[in-house]
């Protein structure tokens, strides 16, 4: 998976997103309340407590932001982008859709742009977290310390993601025939390929769907060794950490009270 589409994305998403993390593939349903693990910055998902016997009283209330946002990103290099308006008719007199071309100068390089992006949260965080660490102190088999919470995810109207797989790759979408310019919000958009060259990976949506979740997460900031917490190392890799946090073998905390349902984030421990 060292050089596969999935990690890209997400690490694309990660680095800019920050708490974010982007859901693969783009367009896969997830709820709030689905649980899983993390393969790097991928979520897998495994369930949703609303399913876990243990948990079958719990209920979860949902918060959902009115207002909405567009979120947009491209790696910092190998990615350009040209928005041309319509053009009512040119040197041959002929019509001309307003039209995007996105162009790539090296592969592993990721175009992100989601509009009218809406927040929806598990309102009751804190109360969720705590019957969570409660099963996880009971039963470690039904709630293992590495499980990751989707408590947040936004609902974005239109997306376009465009992901190069070769140093050339290009792409040309353009607009319905009355769109003056390209804007995802626009109702009436309907962004048809025009053109594309080389190889990539993209997501052209008008249906909405879930880009992007931000995850919580049982966890400690601190190694037990000899009678003393000490920070995790800055020298760790993020791999070696995730596996260190939850591994069985090792202490992370003096006991279960040290223990913590927070965001989820590799930042927090750097």
């Amino acid at each position: 998976m060292a050089n596969s589409i999935a990690k890209v994305y997400s690490d694309a998403v990660k680095e800019n997103q920050k708490v974010l993390y982007g859901v693969w593939e783009p367009g896969f349903p997830v709820k709030l309340g689905d649980f899983g693990v993390m393969e790097g910055n991928i979520f897998v998902q495994q369930g949703n407590i609303a399913n876990i016997e243990e948990l079958k009283d719990l209920k979860i209330k949902i918060r959902k932001d009115n207002s909405s946002d567009e979120k947009f990103f491209t790696s910092k290099t190998g990615v350009q982008f040209e928005l041309k308006p319509q053009v009512k008719a040119n040197a041959q007199n002929v019509p001309v859709n307003a039209s995007i071309e996105i162009s790539f100068s090296k592969e592993n390089a990721v175009f992100f742009n989601a509009a009218q992006c809406k927040f929806e949260m598990i309102e009751n965080k804190f109360q969720v977290g705590q019957r969570l660490l409660e099963l996880h102190k009971k039963n470690k088999n039904i709630w293992r310390r590495e499980y990751v919470l989707v408590t947040d995810r936004v609902v974005a109207k239109r997306a376009l993601i465009v992901v190069s797989t070769s140093n050339d790759y290009s792409i040309t979408l353009e607009a319905a025939a009355k769109v003056p310019v390209i804007d995802l919000a626009n109702a009436s958009l309907g962004l048809s390929i025009k053109s594309q060259k080389s190889s990539g990976y993209k997501v052209v949506t008008e249906e909405g769907l879930i880009p992007l979740v931000g995850l919580s997460k049982i966890q400690s900031s601190f190694l037990w060794f000899d009678n003393e917490f000490k920070p995790y190392a800055k020298n760790y890799s993020d791999m070696m950490l995730e596996t260190i946090k939850n591994s069985p073998l090792i202490q992370t905390e003096e006991s279960n009270k040290d223990l913590v349902f927070a965001q989820y984030t590799e930042d927090i421990y750097a």
